[in-house]
């Protein structure tokens, strides 16, 4: 089977050589492996960003593949890198800045591990592009087989970092969250999972008809949930669970973002 290495980094579009000069050096390494871009247009330092694309796309990438996520804000300093293996044996290395936290409960990680053996590391190293120097390098190593704890020591996965963002069920009919992305249809979506689960907690199942009023900066905003954008009419807000699973924001072929407002990481109330 061909080993597969999955990049998200917010590089952007003048930033393709940086793209470039690590899939090189992972090419040197194991030519064979083959590399998909996930995404390299994350808004410059947004964590919050970066961790919902990976939310929204490794579970669909097959078991042994290698994720690398630069959006890396402190790279230089004395914050780690970890590479972490998880339940569903995929494989994960970015920077312990909140990110992880905000994708993986601890029980779905079985490994993590600090990255520190310089032999795995490409030199000398830049203090200002660790993602080609140290994670391109150790993620080709990963897919040519190599044990993760030749790379450094075991880390406690206690001491990974979350995210501050954090949905929260206020009572019965309000929830607070907040918007982790946009994408550009303008569609804002939520950080609370319409799950079973997370429903059934809330005491408040939405269901196809159902309104709903968005409190944003003090102003209300109503739209009604429903299954599929044209269950409205055209220009009309609406909510409705998203191909991520996430509780999304739209408006049928306008752009709700620009409408409200909206940003990635708004403070957002939802009230049924």
């Amino acid at each position: 089977m061909v080993e597969i290495i999955g990049l998200i980094t917010d590089f952007g579009l003048h930033g393709s050589h940086y793209v470039a000069s690590m899939k090189a050096v992972i090419l040197k390494i194991n030519p064979l492996v083959k590399i998909i871009d996930i995404s390299h247009a994350i808004t410059s330092y947004s964590i919050l960003e970066a961790s919902y694309i990976l939310k929204a796309t490794y579970t669909f990438f097959p078991e042994k593949s290698v994720f690398i996520i630069v959006v890396d804000p402190g790279v230089g300093s004395s914050r780690e890198i970890l590479a972490l293996r998880t339940k569903s044996n995929h494989f994960f290395i970015g920077p312990n800045n909140g990110l992880f936290g905000n994708v993986f409960e601890k029980n779905e990680i079985n490994l993590c591990i600090k990255i520190e053996n310089e032999n795995y590391f490409i030199k000398p190293i830049s203090n200002s592009f660790q993602g080609r120097d140290i994670m391109a390098p150790v993620a080709a190593y990963i897919t040519s087989g190599i044990n993760m704890r030749e790379l450094g020591n075991e880390f406690n996965i206690e001491n990974i970092k979350s995210s501050p963002l954090k949905y929260e069920i206020l009572n019965k009919k309000k929830i607070k969250c907040y918007i982790q992305y946009i994408d550009d249809f303008g569609n804002g979506i939520t950080n609370f999972p319409i799950n079973k689960q997370s429903t059934k907690n809330s005491n408040m199942p939405l269901k196809e008809g159902d309104i709903i009023t968005l409190d944003y900066k003090n102003r209300n905003y109503e739209g009604t949930f429903i299954t599929h954008f044209s269950g409205t009419s055209l220009g009309s807000l609406l909510f409705l669970k998203g191909s991520t699973g996430y509780l999304e924001i739209s408006m049928n072929q306008k752009n709700a973002a620009s409408y409200i407002g909206l940003k990635v990481g708004d403070l957002i109330f939802i009230n049924l």
